[in-house]
C-alpha cells in the first residue's frame, strides 16, 4: 500500500519506469546539499552566474534542491544574508557563511527529525520532529532575535512569508542599472 498525505497541496506523484532516465524529472533538479556534489566552489559559481534574488533562489529546486521555506529563512540568518539581496552580489565571505549555514541548518534540522509545528508534520513512526524548538527567525515575528535582541519582522518575498532580523541582515543597496 501506498499513501500519500499532502495537507499542503505541494507535492505530486508521479512513475516512471526508468526514474533515473532522460525523461525523469529527477534529471532537472540541482544538486544536494548534503552531497559532495554540492561544493563551496560550485556553490560560489552558481550564486554569481545568477541574477536573482537570493530566497526564491535557495527555494528554487532546480537550484538547489531539498531547502525550503523554513531552512532558507533559517539559513540566510544564520549566514547574515538579506533574503532580497542579489545573488550575484554575495561576496566570497558571505557564499562561505551561507554554504555552511545551509549545510548545518539540513543537518540539524534532521538530527530533530524536522519541524513540527502542528498534527500533519510527523516522523514516519508517528512522533514530531523538534527542530522548530530552534528557529531563529522563522515564525518569530515580533519577537527579539536571539543574537541582537533586535525585533523579527515577517515581510513577503517572492509571495512567501519571510522572517528576518533586519539588523543582523542588513538590506541590499538598491541596484542602479545604467542605460545602454
Amino acid at each position: 500500500a501506498l499513501h500519500f498525505i499532502d495537507v499542503r497541496k505541494f507535492g505530486r506523484l508521479r512513475w516512471w519506469e526508468d526514474p533515473l532516465g532522460s525523461d525523469s524529472p529527477l534529471v532537472e533538479l540541482g544538486p544536494e546539499p548534503l552531497e559532495d556534489a554540492f561544493t563551496q566552489r560550485w556553490f560560489a559559481r552558481a550564486l554569481a552566474g545568477r541574477r536573482r534574488v537570493l530566497k526564491p533562489l535557495l527555494l528554487d529546486q532546480a537550484f538547489l534542491v531539498g531547502l525550503g521555506n523554513i531552512y532558507v529563512d533559517e539559513s540566510l540568518h544564520q549566514a547574515r544574508l538579506h533574503p532580497q539581496q542579489a545573488s550575484d552580489t554575495v561576496d566570497g565571505r558571505g557564499v562561505g557563511r551561507l554554504y555552511r549555514a545551509i549545510r548545518t541548518t539540513l543537518a540539524e534540522a534532521i538530527e530533530r527529525e524536522g519541524s513540527s509545528f502542528d498534527g500533519f508534520y510527523r516522523t514516519p513512526e508517528g512522533q514530531p520532529g523538534s527542530y522548530q524548538h530552534q528557529f531563529q527567525v522563522y515564525g518569530r515575528g515580533g519577537q527579539p532575535c536571539r543574537r541582537c535582541k533586535h525585533p523579527i519582522e515577517r515581510i513577503v518575498v517572492a509571495q512567501r512569508g519571510t522572517h528576518l532580523c533586519p539588523r543582523c541582515q542588513q538590506a541590499p543597496a538598491p541596484r542602479i542599472l545604467r542605460a545602454p
